[in-house]
């Protein structure tokens, strides 16, 4: 009966020139206006989930469920692309009680890994407003709503995530975080630590690159420089020597945030901020 409906639907649609038809059936609808009551599928298959997936609920496209047909919500494959022109990104999450009153929580951000037969949250960064003892309910209004981020992750040997970053005021905790469920506790000072002591390390000296090809034009030394977040030099590999032109290869140093290429002794690339743990530049010949 439901499949009779669509069919008598679209053709009335074809007639009053809404869609453009084909011998396979329509493939264009115009409309201004569009409502979903149930489910909206986006799929090359016309399944809402990719064959085998159905589990774990992995989209084959976009499908969308509305409130009354369990939990609704946007679900998407691949990437989810916003673009703007002249307009900043902005995505807000927004939320409250059923009777109007205000959620200090509106919800966070989560990485999750499928086990036991469930997604299983990792890492978490979510939004909040200050305690009711820090700032009354009272003093809530629409120039006063103070929040914070919170940065929790699950560790081994532990049934609920720990706070390990609490940041918000201008002022930022870190540490262990357990406090018995409760997290960390806000800073009063600007950087607060719990459970530890700062530490400073060195960044680590580049490993000697290896040279992956050449171009046989004639004998040269290759090294790379390690550069800070600061933009400071902070080590120098040692050399290695090619028979040309080199392709050259090398693992991250530790701490490290760019890199310089010199050849024969003098800088020619660089600062080189290449993803991933191994490097790989090609020297293009050029003073």
């Amino acid at each position: 009966m439901k499949d009779r409906l669509l069919t008598i639907a679209l053709s009335v649609a074809t007639t009053l020139g809404i869609t453009q038809a084909t011998p396979k059936g329509p493939r264009e609808l115009e409309v201004d206006r569009l409502i979903v009551r149930e489910e909206l599928i986006v799929s090359d298959t016309a399944s809402p989930w990719e064959a085998g997936y159905e589990e774990h609920q992995i989209p084959r496209g976009i499908y969308a469920r509305s409130q009354g047909t369990g939990t609704a919500g946007l679900w998407v494959r691949g990437r989810l692309i916003k673009g703007e022109i002249d307009d900043p990104f902005d995505d807000r999450f927004h939320a409250l009680e059923r009777d109007g009153s205000l959620r200090r929580a509106p919800g966070h951000i989560s990485w999750n890994v499928w086990l036991d037969g469930a997604w299983r949250q990792m890492a978490i960064i979510q939004g909040e407003g200050l305690e009711l003892s820090e700032v009354p309910r009272e003093q809530w209004n629409g120039g006063t709503h103070p929040g914070r981020v919170r940065i929790q992750t699950f560790r081994p040997s532990h049934g609920e995530p720990l706070t390990d970053a609490l940041i918000g005021q201008g002022m930022m905790s870190l540490g262990g975080g357990g406090y018995g469920g409760g997290g960390l506790p806000p800073a009063s000072e600007v950087l607060e630590l719990w459970g530890g002591q700062m530490r400073a390390r060195p960044v680590e000296i580049p490993a000697a690159p290896v040279v992956v090809k050449h171009d046989g034009s004639g004998a040269h030394e290759y090294a790379i420089i390690a550069i800070d977040v600061k933009g400071e030099r902070q080590g120098t590999s040692p050399v290695v020597k090619a028979a040309g032109l080199a392709t050259l290869r090398w693992d991250s140093a530790t701490g490290a945030d760019a890199y310089i290429v010199v050849r024969d002794g003098r800088e020619i690339a660089g600062p080189l901020r290449i993803e991933g743990s191994q490097k790989e530049w090609t020297d293009p010949g050029k003073p």
